[in-house]
């Protein structure tokens, strides 16, 4: 998807926030022709269009809800080595290709590429939350996690039952990217990257493959690992964080990275790395002429933009506030 960024603007633009209500046929034509994204819409009858659409994207990653009454189509502006996760809250969606179609609902999520796409149509009465990820970006993803080369993912197929509970923990880790999206840029949300490197992991661990998956790794992982993998956060706390780059620096995959670190810590590395963070905060508020910054600048500098979600966060490991933290390290002793 790099080469999109090199195209006219008016095709596609990377854009950090993305919403449009479109009520009429001069902003839908507007829209196609200002908005940037991959898509031209359309729709199938004369009434007036009524779609509202809420997303972002970038090179690596774009995210998109959807909802319309009077449903649309939607043609590709151009060929892309894209694939597209939709979970369907109402009515319908079909994509169509010259071999055939795939139609995602309520209770089947779907997962397209780009190739030979014609068009997709929703229905009216339409809702939707997906997101959109280079096959390179899953490639590298899958060779992180699996520890092999790049010789491509094992084929996913198209549909997969939102029953299965691998499916909707992918829905929910779909809806906290779009939860944090809304907040300040994603810039300054040393989060963000982790939650959508996870969903890039958990897409290639529980979506049903067209052929059977490749067999897991068994080899046992030395601590000496774990410890480079420690290591390696504890140096780059203030910066963003992959579990890719983890699990690179002490010579691993991101699956044994993930196991060892249960076995031996027993915590996820992102359960590690948020609350090495909070322990970095709550250093700071109690350190001594640490009230020159508010709580919340604190909070930024080790990646919490989310106060609300920083501060259950923050009790949850010390019990109490981080505001009485900071009062009661005033006191005089």
């Amino acid at each position: 998807m790099s080469g999109l960024a090199q195209r006219d603007p008016a095709a596609w633009r990377s854009q950090d926030r993305i919403v449009a209500r479109i009520g009429s046929l001069r902003q839908l034509q507007l829209f196609n022709d200002r908005g940037g994204i991959a898509v031209n819409f359309d729709i199938l009858r004369s009434a007036a269009p009524d779609i509202r659409i809420a997303g972002s994207q970038s090179e690596t990653f774009s995210l998109w809800e959807t909802a319309s009454a009077s449903g649309f189509v939607t043609k590709p502006k151009f060929d892309a080595d894209l694939v597209t996760i939709r979970f369907v809250t109402s009515g319908s969606i079909a994509y169509r290709y010259r071999a055939g179609e795939a139609i995602g609902l309520p209770s089947h999520a779907t997962l397209v590429g780009f190739e030979d796409l014609r068009e997709v149509q929703a229905s009216s009465g339409f809702g939707a939350i997906g997101g959109t990820i280079p096959v390179a970006a899953l490639t590298a993803a899958d060779a992180a996690l699996t520890g092999g080369g790049d010789r491509g993912f094992a084929p996913l197929a198209p549909i997969a039952a939102m029953t299965t509970p691998g499916v909707q923990m992918l829905f929910c880790t779909l809806r906290q990217i779009h939860a944090h999206s809304h907040g300040p840029s994603r810039r300054g949300n040393l989060i963000v990257p982790l939650i959508q490197e996870i969903l890039s992991y958990q897409l290639l661990s529980v979506w049903p493959k067209r052929d059977m998956p490749a067999p897991q790794e068994s080899q046992d992982v030395p601590l000496r690992r774990i410890r480079a993998a420690l290591d390696y956060i504890e140096a780059h706390l203030s910066d963003p964080l992959t579990l890719a780059d983890i699990a690179a620096a002490a010579g691993i995959s991101v699956r044994s990275l993930q196991d060892r670190f249960r076995q031996a810590i027993g915590q996820t590395p992102v359960q590690f790395i948020i609350d090495r963070r909070l322990r970095k905060v709550h250093h700071d508020l109690t350190a001594r002429g640490g009230a020159t910054l508010s709580i919340a600048e604190v909070a930024a500098r080790w990646g919490f933009v989310h106060m609300s979600d920083f501060g259950q966060r923050y009790r949850r490991l010390y019990g109490c506030a981080p505001s009485e933290t900071r009062r009661d390290a005033g006191r005089p002793r």
